[in-house]
């Protein structure tokens, strides 16, 4: 299940256990009341429905029908409000319980359901409260306070929706907040993890291929020694945004960590990916950065992974793929490996030579990135 679904539910879970705890003790102290008032099928109803809430609480943690249990649970829960507001010896105040239906529908059935369940039980609970108690007052004053039921009770599903949108559209960012790079503005390891389970999901159904590329810019640390870091974060954004502009929008281009990134690639073979990589590196060679008077050519060495051959799970796949990924650096760099074979064709057999002329120009540099 997706992350922002997850948090969803879990917040809903929340709040139906409060709920259920509120019923179960409300009506046995109502039943209680009630049984003493001679209402007894009323007192009876609140007694079986606070066993109910009760039955609901040892399973509402865990059950994966959620959102069933949760508009079982409600109907009949507002029936009762319904019910209690038009017998003859109840208190008016009954329908301050059926002014919380928009706040609780909403918080427990999302926008959607919200609307319709709190529309169709409040519209009851006025046409309720204007049968009981205004039958014997004159037109002008019915119609004075169905004006004030009416309106306070719109005010409250208003306001229960604003808020039920507020909720969920800053849940929404938060949730793509965390799972965005803050640099380069890409997704991150959280968000590939996720997208992976859903993209390998739906290949699955659909028997489609799936790719890895996982790569990583050449002789970072040597551009981040010479022009410092600020030119450093400058090549990862640009490297990053010829990534987003190339890319299909199916696919994903993440930032895992320092210079690497990886592509999701759902629909792409083996093969078809790593001559998308290769025609990535070529865009990105051909694209300099231009540091002051000069530009800086920006290169990366890739591996790319299948799902099925190399792998079932993200974990195979990046280990698979960031070999492949260290076979092309140990090769010369600017080149994409996928099981044996280097892009550009040929590549391997120029990495001996490639390795000793990176080397020369910087003897002092460690051998990294």
């Amino acid at each position: 299940m997706p992350e922002r679904l997850v948090q969803s539910e879990e917040h809903r879970r929340s709040v139906l256990r409060a709920l259920l705890w509120i019923t179960l003790v409300a009506g046995m102290v109502f039943a209680a009341i009630n049984f003493s008032r001679g209402l007894y099928l009323l007192a009876c109803l609140e007694v079986g429905y606070a066993l109910f809430a009760g039955a609901l609480l040892t399973i509402i943690g865990t059950t994966r029908y959620l959102w069933r249990w949760t508009v079982a649970y409600l109907v009949p829960f507002f029936c009762i409000m319904e019910y209690a507001l038009v017998l003859p010896n109840t208190s008016f105040t009954v329908f301050a319980w059926i002014q919380t239906i928009p706040i609780i529908s909403y918080l427990l059935l999302g926008r959607r359901g919200g609307f319709w369940m709190s529309l169709v039980f409040i519209g009851l609970g006025v046409l309720a409260f204007n049968v009981r108690y205004l039958s014997g007052d004159t037109l002008l004053l019915q119609v004075v306070v169905v004006a004030n039921i009416g309106f306070s009770s719109l005010a409250m599903m208003v306001f229960s929706h604003i808020y039920e949108r507020s909720r969920v559209d800053n849940e929404l960012r938060l949730i793509e907040l965390a799972g965005t790079d803050s640099l380069t503005g890409l997704a991150n390891r959280m968000r590939l993890t996720d997208e992976f389970a859903r993209m390998r999901s739906q290949a699955e159904r659909s028997n489609q291929a799936l790719s890895l590329v996982v790569l990583d810019l050449d002789w970072f640390k040597r551009l981040n020694d010479r022009f410092g870091h600020e030119v450093g974060d400058r090549a990862l954004k640009h490297t990053a945004k010829l990534l987003a502009a190339r890319l299909r929008e199916s696919d994903l281009a993440c930032r895992i960590g320092g210079e690497e990134f990886a592509l999701l690639l759902p629909g792409a073979t083996l093969s078809q990916a790593a001559a998308l990589a290769d025609g990535l590196r070529e865009q990105l060679a051909q694209a300099p950065l231009q540091v002051d008077e000069q530009k800086v050519m920006i290169t990366f060495s890739a591996g790319v992974a299948a799902l099925g051959e190399d792998g079932a799970d993200l974990s195979a796949l990046l280990r698979t793929a960031d070999r492949r990924m260290y076979e092309a650096k140990h090769s010369g760099r600017d080149q994409v490996v996928a099981a044996g074979q280097h892009y550009p064709l040929g590549a391997e057999l120029a990495g001996t030579a490639a390795t000793e002329r990176l080397a020369d120009a910087d003897k002092a540099a460690p051998p990294e990135g």
